[in-house]
């Protein structure tokens, strides 16, 4: 029976996919984090300003028809987050970080037609994988035996891996891989010179923690770094799009082959 319906998917994806209509190309954008802890006393304790990255990378959007099509991406997203402490707080410390992630999410889109301009709701899953960041966590104490910062250049996610002497820091308990719900929309336009531009806007609903744990590395004084926050993100994005028809495709092979029997 699996078989069957595998095979029954494996013949409908493919009648579509020769029917199909590709864009494709690169993107960038700019991104609003806002960071969501799970502790409230935390929040209450430590202060967390949005903050404004940025996203690079690429596009593919298969074109069912003039109404509906499936908008995948994969791109390099950039996540900054600055912390300090408020006057309910015991240290007085500061927290900043940077960290990067590979992120692919994958949306269904619904399109409306006004003349050469086009309208687009979506809405769909997104993954990203952590891939490491760096920091640094400061206090502003006056005891000479108090270390007074702690940096780090790179993130590794196995204990073992540690070396605070080098600026390397591990963090063992983490959630690598994230997961989010996007809605979003945006216009696109065909252009005289050929391909297309699009404008994307999206929301991200951040649904996993970045981690749970006590790690040594990440306390400094009386503060220990928390991990259990998620974050929120909107984003704004430009992209330049190429068209690859599948059918267009197939009818240029025929009329060659077509073309060279002629010859013959």
């Amino acid at each position: 029976m699996i078989l069957r319906l595998s095979a029954i998917t494996f013949c409908v994806l493919c009648v579509l996919a020769a029917q199909a209509q590709f864009w494709f190309g690169p993107k960038g954008g700019a991104t609003r984090n806002d960071f969501i802890y799970q502790s409230e006393a935390y929040a209450d304790t430590f202060l967390v300003e949005p903050s404004y990255s940025f996203e690079v990378g690429g596009v593919l959007i298969y074109q069912a028809n003039d109404m509906f099509s499936v908008q995948t991406e994969l791109f390099y997203e950039r996540t900054k987050r600055s912390l300090e402490s408020t006057e309910l707080s015991d240290v007085a410390v500061t927290s900043n970080t940077a960290n990067s992630f590979l992120s692919v999410p994958a949306l269904f889109r619904v399109s409306f037609n006004r003349g050469p301009t086009h309208y687009y709701v979506s809405g769909g899953p997104k993954v990203r994988m952590w891939l490491g960041g760096s920091g640094r966590i400061s206090t502003d104490s006056n005891d000479e035996f108090v270390e007074g910062d702690n940096v780090w250049t790179r993130l590794v996610f196995n204990d073992k891996n540690s070396n605070t002497v080098n600026e390397i820091y591990a963090v063992p308990d983490v959630n690598r891989v994230q997961y989010a719900l996007v809605i979003g929309g945006g216009v696109y336009f065909d252009l005289y010179v050929g391909g297309r531009m699009l404008l994307d806007f999206k929301y991200a609903f951040g649904h996993s923690n970045m981690g749970f744990n006590n790690n040594p590395d990440f306390q400094l004084r009386d503060y220990t770094e928390n991990f259990r926050y998620r974050s929120n993100t909107l984003s704004i994005s430009l992209a330049y799009l190429f068209e690859y028809d599948v059918q267009g495709a197939r009818k240029g092979m025929s009329t060659i082959k077509a073309s060279n029997k002629k010859k013959r």
